[in-house]
């Protein structure tokens, strides 16, 4: 079987390291090259991949490759996407899908009207302790799903990450999608209202850092998720995923990246990861799904619905009160 040849379309987000990788050990995949408007960020990727640097992503999109992955600032997904759909590529992008709705549709309509596969990167789906409490939550171990509460805690991140232009917000936009996606996967329900608020109170910077939501699902369901950069600098990990999930018969407790040890010493702590590596679960996957004209986990609409949760956690902030979903305007 021919392998699938893949491009990555900006090197900006610090997940492309992770998919490159997963690209270079793949059995059933080539990188081929790299774009990044950022010179000498996309040579240094490429040369440290062993690929070709494009400059231009037209170039990247005329040659001989199936797929992209996208990874540039959280503005210019749109523009990348729709660029490699009406050229007849399939697509991985990272998330959120977008920083607008407008854009986040106009993905999602190009991927459908090229007939190519849209993806959003919501790697938590391919976590083994997240599947682990799919599988139960879809057995009905705890019945109906009642209360839900999430929180994603980070460390801050640097450059673009904080420039609301680039990335459309901060703490809320970065990491709400996550938790957001998760909470509508395991209930199998929209949310229907959003009641938000956020500040930026542990860093100098122009994007908020924490913030707390509060959900209710079209099922009658009630979450609140905390997805703040609240993690201090020297934090072992970049974050986490945890959730407490209610039920009617019982209750489940999530610990996603729970798998690592500690040791502790009088020269210091030393932390490793011992878990599965969910990067290339992802791109293995999306692999798969190109091959065999599968749909992916996570889609372009599961991408759409997460952004706008999170578009109308900022306008809950700004109007205090409660917003309704679907969005309007």
């Amino acid at each position: 079987m021919d392998k699938t040849r893949f491009g990555i379309l900006g090197f900006a987000h610090m997940h492309a390291h992770g998919y490159a990788r997963a690209l270079k050990k793949s059995p059933d995949a080539d990188l081929v090259g790299i774009f990044d408007d950022d010179r000498a960020r996309g040579r240094g990727a490429a040369t440290e991949y062993g690929v070709g640097y494009f400059d231009d992503p037209e170039k990247l999109l005329r040659d001989d490759i199936d797929a992209v992955i996208v990874c540039s600032p959280n503005s210019k997904h749109a523009d990348l996407a729709i660029r490699a759909a009406e050229s007849g590529k399939h697509v991985l992008c990272e998330k959120p899908i977008a920083t607008t709705l407008e854009d986040a549709n106009d993905m999602v309509r190009a991927a459908r009207s090229s007939g190519v596969i849209l993806e959003i990167a919501f790697v938590m789906r391919y976590s083994a302790p997240v599947l682990r409490v799919k599988d139960l939550l879809d057995q009905g171990v705890v019945g109906e799903i009642l209360a839900m509460r999430g929180a994603n805690r980070g460390k801050m991140p640097e450059g673009w990450f904080l420039d609301i232009e680039k990335a459309g917000g901060g703490a809320v936009m970065d990491h709400t999608v996550h938790l957001v996606d998760l909470m509508r996967w395991f209930t199998t329900s929209e949310v229907i209202e959003v009641y938000a608020d956020m500040d930026t109170l542990l860093h100098d910077i122009a994007v908020e850092d924490c913030g707390l939501l509060a959900l209710q699902f079209q099922s009658g369901a009630i979450a609140s998720l905390d997805p703040s950069w609240s993690r201090p600098a020297k934090y072992p990990q970049w974050g986490d995923v945890t959730m407490e999930i209610l039920g009617g018969d019982g209750s489940l407790y999530l610990d996603a990246f729970n798998q690592n040890v500690y040791l502790c010493s009088d020269k210091g702590v030393c932390w490793s990861n011992w878990g599965e590596d969910t990067d290339s679960e992802m791109v293995g996957d999306f692999i798969h799904c190109v091959t065999h004209n599968a749909e992916p986990r996570s889609t372009g609409e599961d991408g759409l619905r997460s952004l706008e949760i999170a578009l109308a956690a900022y306008r809950s902030a700004k109007e205090k009160r409660v917003i309704k979903l679907p969005l309007e305007g």
